[in-house]
């Protein structure tokens, strides 16, 4: 999978050293790079992790109610070639939880595999994010997962489970949600129709934008000291 030019992953990452050296790049031409399995992954994770909130959504539609979300990649005990995310969604304007989840990205053969879990004891897993080593207990995850692909396409990720969607028992028994995502450096997309056992569907699609950022990964810091040693060859 071809990949844009690597200054194009740097909207996330304001201030830090990798920055420094990926900026040094961005006006080199014909630069351009194919990620592995593991290192898209990665990207995923780096541009799904973060503090973010729908304010400009609510700002245009004020029948949207208004959320905040926080997200933090979270280790496992377990050796796996999976990242793990954890989830939490407030609604803004009381601090009130609407959901709580664990999110798997994995390697897949078409892109990123993404699995996303409840929790069978809620409470032990809220306030993951603030822990100084915030972890997931596998055990504590709920089974099955809804699972859907992530493909990579101009500066985005994109899945859907649209038509199958996943079994669910909100907001009656016997509904099924169906899921459509999209993540960039700055943003998350994300919609959630709801079908009714009776007929009929409810949702409301939701627009996050970027509040914070987390620091940037080693391996984006490994592909900036990888360039710099490409260019200064090249003017050897």
């Amino acid at each position: 999978m071809r990949f844009p030019p690597i200054c194009s992953a740097l909207r996330p990452f304001q201030t830090s050293l990798g920055t420094a050296l990926l900026l040094a790049t961005c006006s080199v031409p014909g630069l351009a790079f194919t990620f592995s399995p593991t290192e898209q992954v990665q990207q995923a994770v780096d541009w799904f992790t973060g503090s973010f909130n729908n304010r400009v959504q609510v700002g245009n539609d004020s029948t949207i109610p208004f959320l905040t979300m926080d997200n933090c990649a979270i280790s496992a005990a377990a050796s796996t070639p999976s990242q793990y995310v954890h989830l939490e969604q407030y609604f803004g304007s009381t601090d009130t939880l609407l959901r709580s989840r664990t999110y798997e990205f994995s390697p897949g053969t078409t892109g990123v595999e993404l699995s996303i879990f409840g929790y069978r004891d809620l409470s032990t897993a809220l306030g993951t994010c603030e822990q100084t080593m915030p972890m997931v207990d596998l055990s504590n995850l709920l089974l099955p997962s809804c699972d859907l692909t992530l493909t990579y396409r101009e500066d985005e990720f994109f899945g859907t489970n649209i038509p199958a969607g996943c079994p669910t028992s909100f907001p009656l028994p016997g509904s099924t949600v169906v899921s459509t995502v999209t993540i960039t450096a700055n943003t998350i997309d994300s919609t959630d129709i709801f079908l009714l056992p009776g007929g009929g569907a409810i949702g409301t699609p939701i627009a996050f934008n970027r509040v914070s950022t987390p620091e940037p990964t080693m391996i984006v810091g490994f592909i900036a000291l990888g360039l710099l040693t490409t260019i200064g060859y090249r003017r050897a």
